[in-house]
């Protein structure tokens, strides 16, 4: 593909195709796309005037219109996309800002008291509110959008398009460098790969900055409504889905686990649901057991990376279930990430590079166009991850005779408790699927005796909290030596700014406890 359309050219197509047809619903905003696909033209305008081709812009808003409107317009303007999550403090934003060189940052009022902390203290950047007035070095809001024309599409191929920065949980934040031929392979594969229809009413509750905003764009090209669910609380999912007959909702499994869970969840007609996404990392067994009795077979798992956004594979709604024997569906797949799709290659390896063998556990690297560039300003990070054209995830998995990868943890997680591999994974798996478990983390902490031993953090079901020795004879009869030697009951497992299980976090708890006994 050596000049391909560029992804404004193809969404300016879609908007004339499906001109009048309703493209976003906010409350009571509604876009149709003709309408949509003007107001983004004119911010671009509107930006090309005030920032040169190539600028870091910051995206430090929730969910809301005018971030997919950005969205739009910085790739028309030739200008690269820095999404930063909502809930990131005021340093987290600045560390970020300091990295990437922004030259603008845009925010609303729920981000506004970081936002103008540090613009006080940053002069320099162009600070605008996406609700409001406030602006700061450069003109508001107002002014943006009424730009006047249309700028020529800016954008090129190979011209970086997004920083996208990794979570952190490990140290200090990486940029993750996409270019807009990047992205082109990503809503490719996912328009071959993924059921995504014209008549789709989408919902988005989960960060736009992050995997929600990037299911808009194919949707979008499509032809399909979305609906940015306000306040993005799964209050407000419920209600939305009835009243605008949503067909197709996407989310982490945190959140898959609150709606099953949900006390009032009879109440609501969900009947209009024919598909639901979910990935970002490992469901429970409970959750997915409870999500299929509730839904039926509608579950799509997804397994992507920040490095290679989004699609890497897949576990379509009839792969979700092993083989059954005589009956209307069999076991559900636990930990399975599906196969990949159509365009990424995906070997398992060992630590030499070489592949596994079918059943063992092997790194994932993955080969395809959608793979990130490296890591901004950092060559030796990037090095250790793109060796030889492949991606090296860092995640652990097996495959079998049929194709399908089954997740068994991150490399730096897994713990060797008396020579043997322990996965964390493996065990979770496991405690989720005791009735009285919600969601369980598994680590390892060192032992003078075994070297490491596997510890479970537990948050279990109201009213139902087993004792640790039910939980340790539960786990026996199935893991063997891999039951966890302690486990510690909590009433939720922390989340990090994502979404996703804030493992340092539990870490450094564990290390504590395992330090005050053993002073």
């Amino acid at each position: 593909m050596n000049n391909p359309a560029s992804l404004s050219a193809i969404t300016d197509k879609a908007a004339r195709h499906f001109s009048e047809r309703e493209c976003l619903t906010y409350g009571h905003r509604r876009w149709t796309f003709s309408e949509f696909n003007a107001q983004a033209a004119a911010i671009a305008a509107g930006l090309a005037v005030r920032l040169e081709r190539g600028a870091r812009v910051c995206l430090f808003m929730s969910n809301r219109p005018e971030y997919i409107l950005l969205q739009f317009a910085l790739e028309q303007a030739g200008l690269v996309r820095v999404p930063l999550n909502m809930r990131f403090t005021a340093r987290e934003v600045e560390t970020i800002i300091e990295d990437c060189g922004a030259s603008a940052v845009f925010f609303d009022s729920v981000t506004s008291d970081r936002a103008t902390a540090l613009a006080s203290g940053r002069p320099g950047l162009w600070w605008c509110q996406a609700d409001g007035r406030d602006a700061m070095n450069g003109p508001g809001w107002p002014a943006l959008t009424g730009a006047a024309g249309r700028v020529p599409d800016l954008s090129r191929p190979d011209d970086l398009c997004t920083i996208n920065y990794t979570s952190g949980t490990s140290g200090k934040p990486k940029g993750v460098m996409l270019t807009r031929r990047n992205w082109s392979a990503v809503y490719r594969n996912m328009l071959i790969d993924r059921d995504i229809r014209h008549d789709d009413v989408v919902a988005h509750i989960g960060p736009l900055t992050h995997a929600s905003g990037t299911y808009f764009v194919p949707w979008y090209l499509r032809g399909a409504r979305n609906v940015i669910i306000e306040g993005g609380s799964i209050d407000g999912l419920l209600e939305a889905i009835p009243r605008e007959r949503i067909t197709v909702f996407t989310c982490v499994p945190t959140v898959l686990t609150r709606i099953v869970n949900h006390p009032d969840i009879e109440r609501f007609d969900l009947t209009s649901l024919r598909a639901i996404g979910y990935g970002a990392e490992p469901i429970s067994r409970n959750t997915l057991g409870k999500a299929l009795d509730r839904f039926g077979p509608i579950l799509t798992q997804n397994y992507g990376l920040t490095e290679a956004m989004m699609t890497v594979a897949t576990l379509g709604p009839a792969d979700h279930f092993l083989p059954g024997e005589g009956t209307e569906r069999g076991t559900p797949r636990v930990g399975c990430i599906g196969k990949p799709y159509t365009f990424i290659e995906v070997v398992l390896r060992d630590s030499d590079g070489e592949p596994v063998p079918v059943g063992e556990v092997g790194e994932i690297t993955i080969r395809s166009e959608h793979v990130m560039q490296g890591y901004w300003n950092r060559p030796e990070e990037t090095a250790k991850v793109l060796r030889d054209g492949w991606l090296w995830s860092g995640d652990l998995a097996y495959c079998d005779e049929h194709g399908f990868i089954t997740i068994s943890g991150r490399s730096k997680d897994m713990l060797i408790s008396g020579g043997f591999n322990i996965y964390p994974t493996e065990v979770e798996a496991v405690l989720t699927s005791h009735p009285g478990v919600l969601e369980a983390v598994v680590l390892g902490i060192p032992d003078p005796d075994w070297g490491e031993i596997a510890v479970a953090f537990v948050a279990p079901v109201a009213d139902e909290t087993p004792s640790s020795r039910q939980l340790a004879d539960y786990c026996k009869a199935l893991l063997g030596f891999k039951t966890p030697r302690h486990f510690h009951f909590v009433d939720a497992i922390p989340k990090n700014a994502n979404g996703k299980v804030d493992r340092p976090k539990l870490k450094a708890e564990a290390l504590a406890m395992w330090r005050s006994e053993n002073v």
